[in-house]
């Protein structure tokens, strides 16, 4: 077992038992944990709950930092199937808040300075209280503006940076010894959460997000609250405080023009994706706020996706291929979504898109969505083995939480409409002569250096052929699991030494009678006897046990 491991023994323990007792007892098994035979006892509620449910019940069980994890996950649609991806978007993000002095030495702490040096008001009732953090209404002394501070909870980057090395560790293990599940490249997935929730905790790093996004949102009508640099750091973020209602306690049936405010919602967030590429990354409902007047205010601006220009006119030729019903660029365009391309069977792909095409055939252009075009694609590509790479997975998720967010306004959305001018713009864009010379002489700039180098590079092949000093080199790929296989061999051999070694040792110390007697025997023949019993018997365990696998 990993030292990594022992060192976080109990949380582990805990999540192994959490683990077990939602059904998951193949996976704790594979762990490998020591004494899970003895889980057993724990009743499980795998024939009670689907699949989906037990995921999203274990990781509210698991606390704030596995909660988080599973609101990443949920933008995996590659990896999860629907059914898995609703319950995990259902994950809540709200807890009973942290009692309020430790909140002020989070904030005192972190500023400084005490409270009334900062700040003439500053309520200790919460406005709202997440797994990570949570948000206070306060005025600022010198300003005298209203402003929402959010405080990280005590102890947060220490809690959420234990949980993810043992996520790291769950990863390697499960990748080593479930080989249908390596197509996913667990580790790496693991480690891709990691990098995002230690951004997602830093808070300058949010800051740094909303400043961007309020110099490229500039169209009446939308908000993002302006931050205030010199109160805020790492782990405090002092912002103006947006004025609304979250919309996902909001009536519906009593907005004045849900069409209008659903169409304007999305357009906010295609715009981002589409234009801009940089985009809020989980636009759901519970961070739109709806203000009286009608302004739209986008909150949690922790995680953002990037996307370069390549990759948004990949995203617009993909919903022009499958309005066109054109498979083969179809196929071309999915390919370049995903790390692994060249192992992929085409041909195969290319009749999984047909079937999904022919659904389309007799739709009207109203009745396609971008939800059922990119879901489709994420479950050919699942079905396929291919996984999805991160930038592609997060403008996915964005695009298809925003489009059912702006359906519960408004049902009748059509979002193909929707996103017609942005298409239109973007393809404008993409052929301006000013683009096509740039992306020309980038091209001439990539010949010329080709050019340049290609005569030599022969030359040193040439010449390590005349030499006899060509290599050909191989490299292994997915040993894992035999390298996992000998390493227990090697070391049952080696216990299994040890073990002879102590009996013939024990027996050769009892028949010369050397030593203190214990019960009428050597003291030290004795103990090395039991010894090497005791081994043996763990020997004989493990191997039983092993062989169910």
């Amino acid at each position: 077992m990993d030292l990594r491991t022992f060192a976080h023994m109990g949380r582990y323990k805990e999540i192994v038992t959490i683990l077990w007792r939602y059904g998951f007892n193949e996976v704790v098994e594979r762990l490998e944990f020591p004494g899970h035979h003895l889980l057993g006892r724990i009743h499980t509620q795998s024939s009670e709950l689907d699949t989906g449910t037990r995921i999203r019940k274990a990781m509210e069980e698991l606390g704030p930092a596995f909660i988080k994890i599973g609101q990443f996950l949920s933008m995996r649609h590659d990896i999860f199937p629907p059914a898995v991806l609703r319950e995990l978007r259902k994950l809540q993000d709200e807890v009973p808040p942290t009692p309020f002095p430790a909140i002020r030495e989070v904030l005192e702490n972190s500023l400084g300075r005490p409270i009334p040096e900062v700040f003439s008001h500053f309520e200790e009732e919460p406005l709202a209280a997440a797994s990570l953090a949570q948000v206070h209404r306060a005025v600022l002394l010198e300003q005298r503006q209203v402003v929402a501070v959010k405080v990280q909870r005590p102890n947060t980057l220490e809690l959420v940076r234990k949980d993810l090395e043992i996520l790291e560790i769950i990863a390697r293990q499960i990748n080593e010894r479930v080989e249908s599940l390596r197509v996913y490249n667990l580790p790496k997935l693991a480690q891709q959460i990691h990098r995002l929730m230690l951004k997602e905790i830093d808070f300058n790093r949010e800051m740094r997000n909303m400043r961007i996004m309020r110099s490229i949102l500039v169209e009446p009508g939308f908000f993002v609250p302006a931050v205030f640099p010199d109160y805020s750091n790492s782990r405090v973020l002092t912002m103006e405080l947006a004025r609304g209602q979250k919309l996902k306690d909001i009536d519906l049936e009593k907005l004045a023009d849900r069409h209008e405010l659903a169409r304007r919602g999305m357009s906010m967030v295609i715009s981002q994706v589409l234009e801009n590429g940089f985009f809020h990354a989980d636009p759901h409902p519970g961070n739109f706020l709806i203000d009286k007047d009608g302004t739209i205010s986008l909150l949690d601006w922790g995680m953002v996706g990037r996307l370069p220009a390549e990759m948004r006119y990949n995203m617009i030729d993909l919903v022009s291929s499958f309005v066109e019903k054109d498979t083969e660029e179809i196929v071309n365009i999915m390919l370049e979504f995903v790390s692994g391309a060249e192992k992929a069977d085409k041909r195969s792909l290319q009749n999984e898109v047909m079937e999904v095409i022919n659904l389309f055939h007799h739709l009207p252009l109203k009745e396609i969505n971008l939800g059922l075009i990119l879901n489709d694609t994420t479950r050919i590509l699942r079905e396929q083995g291919l996984v999805l790479s991160a930038e592609p997975a997060i403008m996915i998720k964005a695009l298809v939480t925003v489009e059912s967010t702006a359906q519960q306004i408004c049902p009748d959305l059509n979002t193909i409409e929707e996103i017609k001018p942005f298409v239109s713009r973007l393809t404008e864009e993409r052929y301006k002569f000013a683009n096509l010379r740039r992306g020309f002489m980038r091209n001439l700039k990539y010949f010329f250096k080709i050019q340049r180098k290609l005569p030599g590079s022969i030359l040193a092949i040439t010449d390590k052929i005349e030499h006899d000093e060509l290599a050909i080199r191989f490299r292994h790929e997915r040993l894992e699991g035999l390298q996992h296989t000998l390493e227990r061999i090697t070391n049952r051999m080696i216990l299994g030494l040890i073990t002879a070694s102590l009996f013939v040792t024990s027996g050769l110390i009892i028949f010369a009678d050397i030593g203190p007697p214990l019960w009428g025997y050597p003291y030290l023949g004795m103990i090395g006897f039991l010894l090497a019993m005791a081994l043996a018997i763990y020997l004989v365990i493990s191997i039983l046990r092993a062989s169910k696998y």
